[in-house]
This record gives structure tokens, sequence and C-alpha cells, in this order.
């Protein structure tokens, strides 16, 4: 499946550079020029859109796997380490972890790595819980923030 996503990258990009070159040996004054520009627009789209998905194709095992690894050492660091302010660090992390799982490649441009940093940060959030009490909530906080910043812009 990876392979498909390459293949259809590379086709794009072909396609990109064909609307660049009629678009540059056009100039502004040809009567096409919109037209043409319209053209090129959506190759551009396309090729953003295929590299997405080749990102999201790379990236969506190792986010369930970072997510399940999260979850696991949520539920340990529960049980071992339970107080009512490190509880607040690991229902963050397990809320982030339920959101890469259900769907871990995400819909945007930017959100497949977004979601990677996010639940790496909330893994790392809840592995320091025990150290750091609530505190390691930041942590997950700023994964999140993180996550909506390049998923927003």
């Amino acid at each position: 499946m990876a392979a498909d996503q390459f293949a259809r990258l590379a086709d794009r990009q072909q396609s990109l550079r064909t609307a660049l070159r009629v678009l540059r040996s056009a100039g502004p004054g040809s009567p096409d020029f919109q037209s043409l520009l319209t053209t090129t627009n959506a190759e551009v789209e396309a090729v953003m859109q295929a590299r997405r998905d080749v990102e999201a194709a790379r990236l969506t095992t190792p986010n369930r796997a970072i997510a399940t690894a999260t979850t696991a050492a949520a539920l340990i660091v529960a049980v071992g380490w339970f107080d009512a302010w490190s509880l607040l660090s690991l229902l963050v992390a397990v809320a982030t972890a339920a959101s890469v799982l259900v769907d871990p490649a995400g819909r945007r441009i930017f959100e497949p790595r977004a979601r990677t940093t996010a639940i790496t940060a909330a893994l790392g959030a809840t592995l320091l819980t025990p150290l750091a009490g609530g505190w390691a909530t930041l942590i997950t906080a700023a994964g999140i923030a993180w996550w909506a910043w390049r998923t927003l812009r």
C-alpha cells in the first residue's frame, strides 16, 4: 500500500511540474492564464494531499503503537502511584491516546506528524507522572497545543 502512495505522489509531482512549465510559458498576459493558474493550484493541492497520504501511511502504525503504550503505562502508573493530582496527568494522557487510537493519521495536511508529537508527549508525561505528579500534565498539554497549532494553521 505504501508503494501505491509513493507512486501516486510521484505522479502528482510530475503533473505539477508540467502545469508549472505550461504556466511559465504562457505568462501573465495570456488569455488562458487564469485557467492555467487554477489548474496549477489544483495540482499543488493534489501534491499536498498525496504527501499527507504518504505521511499518514508511514505514521499510522507507530502512532497506534505509541498510543497503546501510553494507555498501558497510564494504567500501570495509576495502580502503582495513585493520587488525585497524578490522576489529572493520566486522564489527559489517556484521552490523547484514545483520540490517536481512533484516528491515527487525522484528516488535515500536517496532522499525522502532529499526532505523533502529541502522543509522544503524552507517553513522556505518563512516564514522568511518578516523579512530577500532576505537573506532568503540562507536557501533554504542550503536545496537544503543538497538535492543534500544526493542524489549524
